[in-house]
């Protein structure tokens, strides 16, 4: 059965192979023909089947080495009719190859070019190893006719014997030790120019001769030349090669030359692997020995004055080559193939640069160890072997830098700036007036490319804006220190500051460091972001610098109303109010905002800082005449009323400009930006917890706020850092990137002042409704004002009533949605707590958001989902166990970032220390369970410091009930905790409803 299987199974399709075969046409030259083969059994090629060519090689399989390829297309370009089509006089009669070579200049032409491809493709079977046979034909077992390959070269070994008659010359082949002769042997001559030989069925390749050379001595052992002949037969056939051969000459006085003239050094390209570096050689009188090769003297023939050969012997000195060859790698240097040597370093070899700069670098030491540098050649440029030098010069004009510099090399002397686009594109090589190229070193490549990246260039120089000096800090300038010792260059922790009276506040440490950090800036008239985690006060230190700024403008003003001309003693009433108006000096400042901080914004500055007059630049009664603006200290306006009144803002100089949730400008061809950035201001701050959301050109879009040009163009900072870091992580690029920013940048995390926070932190944030929203509410509130105080009693039954009606009017302060699916209307306080869950999510926080409605927790659940946030979720109707795993998950893995809690599940029982961040969403009137819910995160076990928010919805009973607490703690615990205990009288509920 199994013998019955197999004499049924399909054949196995052969392995093909391709072989390359010699054919001599007509005497002339060999031109060669690929065919298909295949192997035995036993691995041997079997017989010359069917030609192969580049169209028909897909036909045997894909198997096939890339190098077939090559080879194919260099055979294909040595078949006749190719070669008659490429050598026939165009607009003639066509004539076959025969014909052609008939005609001695085109014969000699055909040859050359054959034997250039040929050479090639010969070269190429050798290194590959692969077969190749002379003179086959179709059917011919290869194994009769192929040739075997030799990896090592021949060398040429002449004998010259003198007579009086003549000269005799024999030439042999040595191969190592060993040397034979020409006719003693099967040699046929493949290629002129290198020569390749077939000599016993055997390639050879034969080095330093031309292959003609060997044909005369296939036929006999030597040529005799006839005295009368001797100059011209050596001048036009010997002299060219015997520097490069082994010489035995009889009959000649011989001249002994065994000390080295010197070493030489030549900066090469090796076209074999493509790698760079430098060929070595050895020089004696004027002939040349190869660090690699084996000969221990060469012997030359020249003609003196009466046309007799005169025999000069050149001995090495193999104790001073070695010498030299140490001393080479002494300098990092590696030998490698032939006379090659590489760098031995991590450089990448197929970069002639590293080479180029190592042979500049050692010259000198080179040239007096006793090397010559030969003159460098790349792409056809010549390449200057000096070393060039920078002398830079430094000015400082008002808010400018100007860099000056000259580059003195081979005796020209060139501006620094002239470099610019060559730096700016890494263009190495830099044309010099005498037609020859100076390698611009790579240490000015990393250094100076930033500053062409970024400075201003024209024919006086470069200029830099004061914001960019960060990019001087790298350069070698002598006069820097001096120039910049007022720019930033002090640790701004040494300012002179201490909270003034003025500010109702006490600064933490890191709060005071900010705050100097932004009077650093103020002093030198430049801007800055301050992205400090959400929580740590950013307003704060910001109104603790306004109020900075304020008390300087009034010194200032001041300052010059004493050095005013004294006034008359006797001043009318008029001219008294003038003077009372001039001692009234308002800081002038904008602050542009979202609009939900708005009121936030007024709260924070009237508690902070009540002196500060505040103006809220928002709605529809909003001043719309310039000359209205300018006498506040604060003036708050929102992102979109800036853009709708750019045209009243544009012309008027604040002092500041500061804006809140700066990433609100992110998108550069956003209308906000544009508008914002055409508002004129001598101080610019942007506060923002996520300077950069989603990519650098966010970043980019505030720097260009804070301080225009810092980054340079869109384009530019696109190119040079948004594609190298974002797209290939370049590190060098990144930390560029940080240099360049670092000064106007302030980032510091919950984490980094851990130790000057309190256990917890804790404050409120009002919201603002909805257009619709408030629509909604106002229209309830005033049906339950009427009802209630009109009905008003002491009953139980009326006090559900008002109960359910407070609810309701809570419910819309949180969401419409949570008193009917057909409000389909937005809600201020959902937004804002969206928008402060997405900032902390980005810092790696998590948070626990308490609501006492469940139904209010299930649209930030909607949300999550929609937007793939991983959560937790709690409520009073999960079982015990499903309780646990909520807590174990939140508890236990870092992508949870929210825990959805209500009030009825999470007030008391709970250890969630995994959280740092509190949010009581719809405030439950009752002190002691808010402190229960926030004490689930801020508790034994906490490692971390707690920050708690409390979301009021601005304008609703929240804001009522917030100020009743302190006035009637207990009553607003009673509305929620004991309805039986409830006492409160008509006043009360027409406070809460107005």
């Amino acid at each position: 059965m199994e013998d019955a299987i197999a004499k049924t199974a399909p054949p196995t399709r052969p392995r093909y192979e391709i072989v390359y075969n010699l054919e001599y046409y007509q005497g002339f030259a060999y031109l060669p023909v690929a065919y298909i083969t295949t192997r035995n059994a036993d691995g041997t090629l079997t017989y010359l089947q069917h030609k192969v060519t580049t169209g028909t090689k897909s036909n045997y399989g894909d198997h096939f080495a890339p190098v077939h390829d090559q080879l194919l297309a260099t055979v294909e370009l040595l078949q006749i009719p190719t070669l008659e089509q490429r050598f026939n006089t165009k607009n003639r009669k066509k004539k076959p190859l025969a014909k052609l070579i008939e005609t001695p200049e085109a014969k000699r032409m055909i040859l050359k070019y054959i034997d250039q491809q040929l050479s090639a493709l010969i070269g190429l079977i050798v290194e590959h190893r692969l077969p190749i046979c002379y003179d086959g034909q179709r059917k011919d077992w290869i194994k009769d006719i192929d040739l075997k390959i030799s990896h090592r070269p021949l060398y040429p070994d002449l004998h010259f014997k003198k007579t009086s008659e003549g000269i005799y010359y024999r030439m042999q082949l040595a191969s190592g030790e060993f040397n034979w002769r020409i006719k003693n042997r099967d040699v046929k001559v493949l290629t002129n120019t290198p020569a390749w030989l077939v000599i016993n069925g055997r390639v050879h390749r034969v080095q330093h001769i031309n292959g003609n050379m060997v044909k005369p001595f296939i036929r006999k052992d030597e040529v005799f030349i006839k005295r009368s002949m001797v100059k011209e037969y050596f001048q036009k056939f010997i002299l060219k090669i015997i520097t490069q051969s082994t010489i035995n000459a009889e009959g000649f006085d011989i001249e002994l030359h065994d000390k080295m003239k010197h070493g030489m050094v030549q900066f090469k390209n090796n076209f074999m692997t493509g790698e760079y570096g430098i060929e070595v050689s050895f020089i004696y009188d004027n002939v040349e020995f190869g660090i690699d090769e084996k000969v221990r003297h060469k012997t030359s023939l020249e003609f003196n004055s009466s046309d007799d050969i005169v025999v000069h012997q050149y001995q090495r000195s193999r104790l001073r080559e070695q010498e030299m060859t140490e001393y080479l790698e002494a300098l990092g240097m590696k030998r490698s193939a032939g006379r090659f040597m590489l760098l031995n370093d991590d450089t990448p070899h197929q970069k002639p640069f590293p080479v180029m700069e190592w042979l500049i670098k050692h010259r000198t030491e080179l040239e007096q160890f006793g090397f010559k540098v030969a003159t460098m050649e790349w792409e056809s440029k010549s390449i200057s072997l000096a070393t060039p030098s920078l002398q830079l010069d430094l000015k400082q004009l008002n808010d400018w830098f100007d860099l000056y510099g000259v580059i003195e090399v081979e005796g020209f002397t060139i501006p620094f700036y002239s470099l610019a686009q060559y730096i700016k594109q890494y263009i190495r090589l830099y044309p010099l007036p005498n037609g020859a190229y100076f390698i611009i070193p790579v240490e000015w490549m990393e250094r100076y490319q930033a500053l062409f990246q970024i400075a201003k260039i024209n024919k006086n120089g470069i200029r830099l804006s004061k914001s960019q000096y960060p990019v001087l800090q790298s350069l070698d300038i002598a006069k820097l220190d001096d120039l910049t010792q007022d720019t930033l260059q002090k640790d701004f922790r040494d300012i002179e500051y201490s909270e003034p009276p003025s500010l109702k506040a006490t600064l933490r440490p890191y709060q005071l460091d900010g705050v100097k950090w932004l009077i650093n800036l103020y002093n030198n008239n430049l801007g800055g972001c301050l992205a400090d985690d959400m929580g740590l006060g950013k307003t704060l230190q910001t109104i603790a610098m306004l109020l900075y700024a304020k008390e300087q403008k009034s010194n200032l003003a001041n300052n010059d109303k004493s050095a005013a001309t004294t006034k008359a003693t006797q001043l009318s009433m008029f001219s008294a109010h003038q003077a009372a108006l001039q001692d009234f000096s308002p800081l002038n400042a904008l602050i542009i905002l979202p609009a939900s901080l708005v009121f936030n914004w007024a709260e924070e500055v009237k508690k902070f800082a009540p002196q500060l007059t505040v103006y809220k630049h928002v709605g529809t009664r909003r001043h719309k005449k310039a000359e209205l603006l300018t006498g506040f200290d604060v003036m708050l306006t929102t992102y979109h009323t800036c853009l709708k009144d750019i045209e009243l803002l544009r012309p008027l100089l604040f002092e500041y400009v500061v804006l809140d949730e700066s990433q609100q400008i992110k998108n550069k061809d956003s209308k906000i930006f544009k508008a914002i950035n055409q508002l004129q201001a001598n101080h610019k701050i942007s506060l923002s917890g996520t300077p950069i959301e989603n990519s650098l050109s966010d970043l980019w879009a505030q720097m260009q706020f804070i301080n225009p040009e810092l980054l340079g163009s869109y384009n530019f900072f696109k190119k040079a850092f948004i594609a190298p870091i974002e797209r290939m992580q370049n590190e060098v690029q990144k930390e560029r990137l940080r240099e360049l920013i670092a000064p106007y940048l302030l980032r510091r995390t919950k984490e980094s002042v851990a130790k000057d926070l309190p256990e917890l932190t804790y404050r409120i944030f009002y919201s603002e409704m909805s257009t619709e929203q408030r629509k909604l509410y106002e229209r309830e509130k005033s049906a339950a004002r009427n009802y209630i105080l009109d009905n008003y009693d002491k009953s139980l039954k009326f006090s559900n009533v008002v109960l359910n009606t407070l609810m309701k009017l809570r419910q819309i302060a949180n969401h419409p949605l949570l008193v009917s699916d057909e409000y389909y209307y937005k809600s201020g306080k959902f937004n804002d707590v969206i928008h402060h869950m997405e900032t902390i999510q980005k810092g790696g926080h998590k948070t626990l958001i308490f609501s006492q409605f469940v139904s209010h927790l299930k649209l930030f659940k909607n949300h999550f989902d929609k937007n793939k946030w991983r959560y937790s979720w709690l409520t009073g109707a999960d079982s015990s166990k499903k309780r646990e795993q909520a807590i174990s998950q939140f508890q236990q893995e870092e992508a949870i970032k929210a825990f959805l809690i209500s009030l009825k599940a999470g007030g008391t029982g709970l250890n969630l220390t995994a959280a740092d961040y509190v949010f009581i969403t719809d405030p439950w009137w009752n002190p002691s369970a808010e402190r229960q819910a926030i004490a689930r995160a801020h508790r034994i076990g906490q490692t971390k410091n707690v920050i708690a928010i409390k979301f009021i919805t601005k304008d609703t009973i929240e804001e009522k009930i917030l100020k009743l607490q302190e006035r009637k703690t207990q009553l607003a615990e009673d509305i929620i905790e004991n309805n039986e205990k409830i006492q409160f009288s008509q006043n009360d509920l027409a406070f809460l409803l107005d």
